[in-house]
């Protein structure tokens, strides 16, 4: 089960967003969004934690005359696709932090077409982000198809709203684990105390619940069976998401190893 460094198309380095244009998104971002940005990053870091490089576990079944070894480890690179129209900082790092708290070695984030709103720029600027990309439509379906057709294990991570499906066509055409998020959340707010425009800063494009089940509530701490949708959050936290079927484990490559059981030690071996 050992990593593989996956080879770039050659062209790419010309599409790297250049340092000074990450500072020029970081200088324009409104210092509001920058926190709640940072309040994700804390959220994700606290939740989570960081992986380790990796995980083995043994097991010895005597009865059935085998062993097995359990190994986990990250997934060689990981693609985090968002569409130019995408609107969400606090969103887009709740995509890419879990592939960075899984230690994946090689993490590219693309917008696709250009060009890139700042303040995603922005957030990936502060979560430590060096490799994010502008591409043309066609120069992203290039890269999905390359790495995909390459030894190692990737993942793949879509944000759109149907403009990049047929990058998810092109995932499943070479079996490549793909998570997308398709639509904007639904979100509800109870009482006064959540900050609405925090919310809305947050999430320029969600939409309000209604009679809708939402994906998010944003109330003072429910009491036992008033939790209503997967994700609960209360004032002071406006700007923090999860995706809740998104974790490090999904950037996690597992094999199990199996072999014959070793001779019984008998209880001799046992204090």
């Amino acid at each position: 089960m050992n990593s593989f460094v996956p080879e770039l198309p050659p062209w790419l380095a010309a599409c790297l967003v250049s340092d000074s244009e990450m500072a020029r998104a970081y200088e324009g971002t409104a210092p509001e969004l920058i926190a709640l940005c940072k309040h994700t990053l804390a959220v994700q870091h606290a939740f989570f934690g960081e992986a380790p490089n990796w995980e083995e576990q043994s097991q010895v079944r005597y009865a059935q005359g085998f062993r097995t070894r359990v190994c986990n480890r990250p997934a060689d690179w990981a693609l985090v696709i968002f569409d130019a129209d995408y609107a969400s900082a606090p969103r887009l790092l709740a995509a890419a932090m879990p592939a960075l708290l899984a230690r994946v070695q090689l993490v590219l984030c693309v917008c696709t077409p250009g060009p890139a709103r700042s303040e995603l720029l922005c957030a990936l600027e502060l979560a430590g982000q060096e490799q994010v990309y502008v591409l043309e439509t066609s120069q992203s379906m290039y890269l999905v198809r390359s790495l995909a057709a390459q030894p190692g294990q990737g993942r793949l991570v879509l944000l759109h709203r149907g403009a990049l499906s047929a990058l998810r066509a092109a995932a499943d055409e070479a079996d490549l684990p793909c998570w997308e998020e398709r639509r904007a959340p639904v979100l509800r707010i109870c009482g006064s105390e959540p900050d609405a425009a925090l919310i809305r800063l947050a999430h320029p494009d969600a939409a309000s619940a209604g009679d809708a089940v939402p994906d998010a509530v944003y109330r003072t701490w429910p009491e036992a069976g008033q939790v209503q949708a997967p994700l609960v959050f209360p004032p002071g936290m406006e700007g923090c998401w999860l995706h809740p079927s998104l974790t490090p484990d999904f950037f996690r490559a597992r094999a199990l190893v199996f072999g014959s059981a070793p001779d019984h030690p008998g209880t001799r071996d046992f204090p």
